[in-house]
């Protein structure tokens, strides 16, 4: 309190707007009602409020039209959030002197906190008639166009449903910056510990309720503060903000941890270029694991504080880029959250107009990649409050975010809601499965490869937890990924997720049985693709047949049979020959690829070795396949 009165008083007495010009800093002719006033300023300096307010009293009563005591006595009002008692004595000085502009710039900021919006932006308007001063203060701008919009704000509520997430994540404490998995099924937040260490802890949902949060413990939290953590979409992986650590680049660091197993691993600092002597925090993972944004008060930015983002390439962190004068303002902006769909920000900021202080935005990308100009959550999401983070879930719905509510359970709690449609994210999906040896059920801790069939383009490249055997990958729409699954000393797994006619997918789970690389051992390849009644190879087989090259350069002794199958439909003569045919076109490829010949041998077995019912359509498709068998 004592900086902010201090500059209000500085503003007002630096502007030469008091009466009294020729008495140094009081406005006043008054000799006993100057000396008082320079008592207030004494002990408010010494943080004596209750003498400061005794002397300012005193000033004001020798002296009814001393602006200046009447002004410090509405500053320290204001400050301690006693609004109504600061409007009257605003209304005082008004009274005396109505082109005393200062007062009508307190009198909006009351106004604004009461959510008197048209009262508030009538006197910023005011203020700033008096063109020799406002253009000297741009707080009175940010007062004048926080409460034009909130004045509209107000008459066009969203709808706004926060659900406490109750006593099993929230305490007394203070808890925020949460964080979640791609399937909701781990948070990890903030807890201010004893209102003085900041550390981690973890709830899973379990029968769709979260746990008994737990302190993640060493080497996760330590002595000193932890905050602010970002999951990669399987929750395999942590990106957060580590403070004061020892070798660290600035006052706060970003840091890296893997789930190794069940434990937590040892924590790297990024290093450089990411971090730098400034002030790293708030990491967000794209759901490829490939971008990292964060804030940070580093050189070269448009604000007090920006957000950036990083690429992983070739094993390392590219120089961070700056998220452009879209998104970044001359003041704050903090905590990004990049959705799953890869093409919607949501971001704090002080700068963009909003219901006051801290309100949370989201921006969308063009065509061309491009940040639009963010748009403002809306009230009642935001309000004369601060709001300070949100994640939301892959199906675009789902959102947690910290608030100080009416049933809070002690401060800052994660409440969770349904966000409202328009701003909501692409909705995307996810296939999680569990990796496992065909014959001993032991997990398996295999490589995953996600990739979109149209581009060859590896999009998440991952392995399963080597206790769980578990994985998740996400899925956006309107694409067709191939999915692999590999492990040495086994055959890999193929599926395909053909989304290239939806926006979205509901989530997807996989049972992963890899078979070990022993005669008679097969895998169909869920990627080869062949026009109706053709047995030219179709261009989306490449990513598979590469796969398959790959495998069989990594397994130069074993040999395999190439075997084309079709559905019981038509001419029993014409299947055979069309899955000959087939076969013999993954042959000719892989020996262009360079594999030997001698290696290989086709068969084409029409519908003799059904795998699902030809009465249906699905069991139909199932049975028309490509599959390759270890030979002895």
């Amino acid at each position: 309190m004592l900086q902010k009165v201090i500059l209000s008083l500085t503003l007002v007495l630096s502007l030469g707007l008091a009466f009294g010009q020729e008495l140094p800093f009081s406005g006043t002719k008054n000799k006993k009602a100057e000396y008082h006033f320079g008592e207030a300023l004494k002990t408010f300096q010494m943080q004596d409020y209750d003498r400061t307010q005794n002397s300012l009293s005193k000033a004001t009563t020798l002296d009814p039209n001393f602006i200046d005591a009447y002004m410090m006595m509405a500053e320290m009002k204001k400050d301690n959030d006693k609004y109504d008692d600061a409007i009257l004595l605003y209304n005082k000085i008004i009274g005396i002197n109505p082109d005393f502009p200062m007062s009508y710039f307190g009198r909006s900021r009351c106004y604004f906190m009461q959510r008197k919006y048209e009262e508030a932006f009538n006197d910023a308007s005011k203020f700033m008639s008096f063109p020799d001063y406002y253009q000297k203060l741009d707080q009175i701008k940010t007062v004048k166009e926080n409460a034009d919009y909130a004045r509209s704000a107000i008459l066009k509520p969203f709808s706004f449903n926060p659900v406490n997430l109750g006593n099993m994540v929230n305490s007394m404490d203070n808890e925020y910056f949460p964080g979640i998995t791609a399937d909701e099924q781990v948070l990890i937040f903030t807890r201010l510990v004893n209102g003085r260490d900041e550390e981690f802890y973890k709830s899973i949902k379990i029968d769709g309720k979260y746990s008994l949060a737990q302190n993640m413990g060493y080497p996760i939290n330590t002595e000193r503060n932890e905050g602010t953590v970002s999951l990669s979409a399987d929750g395999q992986y942590i990106f957060y903000t580590a403070c004061n650590r020892p070798g660290a680049k600035g006052s706060c660091d970003l840091f890296l941890s893997k789930l190794d197993g069940s434990s937590w691993s040892e924590p790297i600092n990024l290093g450089a270029p990411v971090n730098t002597a400034s002030w790293e925090s708030q990491p967000s993972l794209s759901f490829d694991g490939k971008v990292l944004y964060f804030s940070s008060n580093r050189p070269g930015g448009y604000g007090e504080s920006d957000i950036w983002y990083t690429t992983f390439k070739n094993g390392r962190w590219t120089p961070p880029v700056n998220a452009g004068p879209e998104i970044n303002t001359p003041k704050d902006e903090q905590s990004p959250f990049i959705a799953k769909d890869d093409q919607t920000l949501y971001f704090n900021s002080e700068g963009h107009p909003g219901m006051g202080g801290i309100d949370l935005f989201y921006a969308r990308r063009d065509a061309e990649g491009r940040w639009q100009k963010p748009v403002n959550l809306g009230f009642p999401i935001n309000s004369e409050k601060d709001e300070t983070c949100i994640v939301i879930s892959s199906n675009g719905k789902d959102a947690f975010m910290a608030r100080d509510g009416a049933d809070s359970k002690g401060g800052l709690d994660i409440y969770s809601f349904e966000l409202y449609e328009e701003a909501r994210p692409k909705k995307t999906g996810y296939a999680k499965g569990v990796v496992f040896d065909a014959v001993t059920k032991k997990k398996l801790s295999a490589k995953v490869e996600l990739i979109d069939i149209a581009t060859e383009r590896l999009v998440v490249e991952s392995y399963a937890n080597k206790t769980t055997g578990e994985f998740l990958v996400c899925l956006q729409g309107n694409k067709n990924y191939a999915l692999n699954v590999a492990q040495a000393g086994y055959l890999f797994y193929s599926e395909n997720f053909a989304l290239e006619n939806q926006s979205a997918t509901e989530p997807l789970v996989l049972s992963v049985p890899l078979q070990p690389i022993t005669a008679g051992a097969k895998v169909v390849l869920k990627n080869i693709f062949f026009d109706s009644d053709k047995f030219d190879l179709k261009p989306e087989s490449k990513a598979e047949l590469n796969k398959l090259v790959q495998f069989l350069t990594a397994n130069p002794k074993i040999k395999i049979e190439v075997g084309g199958h079709t559905d019981n439909t038509g001419d029993q003569i014409k299947n055979t020959s069309l899955s000959a045919k087939r076969a013999l076109a993954v042959k000719t490829y892989l020996v262009t690829a360079g594999i030997d010949t001698n290696r290989l041998t086709t068969k084409g077995y029409a519908d003799a070795q059904a795998i699902a019912d030809n009465k249906t359509l699905d069991g139909r498709a199932q049975n028309r396949r490509t599959e390759i068998k270890i030979m002895p």
